[in-house]
């Protein structure tokens, strides 16, 4: 009986830790704005999975768009990251653009959401 209870004084911490790990699976992605791209150019996802975006701007104000999923933030430069969470319902490939003009290069600031069945 004492062995059973020092057991599980030694594993009752590790098992502890081990649960808000796992009751959170979001995917945390970051994702830098400047007025010449957008970091990373491609995010993979799975469908049905939940997404937390962390968003930030280096160099001015940006927009960040995936219009086909409802998200539109305005992104500023030195204000900290800007979260986004979604869970994506349908696969394929969704644009990421820049929704706010910011420079000459304003349409070439693009990437890709890839949302995939995951299996």
């Amino acid at each position: 009986m004492k062995s059973y209870l020092a057991t599980m004084l030694l594993v009752l911490p590790s098992a502890v830790a081990i649960v808000p790990a796992l009751a959170d699976s979001t995917r945390t992605v970051d994702v830098v704005l400047s007025r010449d791209a957008l970091s990373p150019e491609r995010i993979d996802v799975r469908r049905a999975e939940k997404v937390r975006l962390r968003v930030t701007s280096t160099d001015g104000t940006e927009g960040f768009q995936i219009g086909a999923l409802g998200l539109d933030a305005r992104i500023a430069a030195g204000a900290g990251t800007t979260t986004l969470d979604f869970t994506p319902n349908d696969t394929g490939t969704f644009e990421i653009t820049c929704s706010k003009y910011c420079a000459s290069r304003h349409d070439h600031i693009k990437a890709r959401l890839v949302v995939t069945t995951g299996r």
